[in-house]
C-alpha cells in the first residue's frame, strides 16, 4: 500500500483580516501536523510549551520551511501521497505563499494522484463543500475537538499547546476518513439539499 501522510495546518489569523482566502501569502501559520497512521509530528515555533499537551510518541520540530520542506519532500521521494481536507486551496497553498516553502509548492505541480483533497472529491460528488465536523461524525462517529474558527482565537490566548492537539486531531481524523472511504468504498455526509444523512460512494 501506499505510504499516506495527512497534513493540517492552523493559522494565527482569519481571511476577512487579510481581504479574502485569496490572500494566502498573507496568513500566518502557527502549527503544521502529520500523521501516517502510526506516527505524528507537530512543527511549531512554541516547542518547549506545546511538549507537555501532545502525546510522548508524537515528534516536535521547529517550524520552519527548510524543515517541513524536507520532511514533505522525502515523503514524496519515497512515492509516499499527500491526504487533507481541503488542502489543495488552504494548507499547500498557505505553506507555499506564506511560509515560502518550496516543497509544497512541488507536491501541487505533481502528478493528481499525489494529493488526495477529500474536500474536494466529496465536492465533486455530492455537489456543496462538506466541513470535516459533518463527514467525520457520521462517518466515523467521531467529532473535531473545537470549532475550526476558534484556533487562531485560542492561539491568541496563548492556548498554543491546546492548539497544536487541535491540529494534529485533525490530521488524524483525515486519515481515517480517507482509510475509512478506501476501505469500505462509501463515507456519509448531511446533505445541504435534504437535510438527510446519505451515504456516498467514493473512490480515493
Amino acid at each position: 500500500m501506499v505510504n499516506t501522510l495527512a497534513l493540517d495546518i492552523e493559522t494565527s489569523n482569519y481571511s476577512h483580516e487579510i481581504g479574502g482566502w485569496g490572500n494566502t501569502y498573507l496568513f500566518e501559520p502557527t502549527v503544521v501536523a502529520t500523521w501516517d497512521g502510526d506516527n505524528g509530528t507537530v512543527y511549531c515555533n512554541k516547542m518547549d510549551i506545546i511538549s507537555k499537551d501532545l502525546p510522548q510518541y508524537v515528534t516536535i520540530k521547529k517550524l520552519h520551511p527548510r524543515t517541513l520542506g524536507k520532511d514533505l519532500d522525502a515523503h514524496v521521494m519515497g512515492g509516499g501521497q499527500i491526504v487533507g481536507h481541503n488542502i489543495k486551496k488552504f494548507d499547500l497553498p498557505i505553506l507555499r505563499d506564506s511560509l515560502d516553502c518550496w516543497a509544497a509548492g512541488e507536491i501541487m505541480h505533481k502528478s493528481k494522484t499525489l494529493i488526495i483533497d477529500t474536500s474536494s472529491l466529496l465536492r465533486s460528488i455530492i455537489g456543496h463543500p462538506v466541513p470535516l465536523s459533518d463527514v467525520v461524525h457520521h462517518t466515523l462517529g467521531r467529532d473535531k475537538l473545537m470549532n475550526s474558527h476558534d484556533a487562531p482565537f485560542e492561539w491568541r490566548k496563548g492556548q498554543y499547546g491546546k492548539v497544536a492537539k487541535y491540529c494534529l486531531d485533525d490530521a488524524k481524523l483525515s486519515y481515517d476518513l480517507w482509510r475509512h472511504g478506501q476501505t469500505e468504498g462509501l463515507v456519509k455526509a448531511r446533505s445541504r439539499d435534504t437535510g438527510a444523512v446519505t451515504e456516498y460512494e467514493v473512490n480515493w
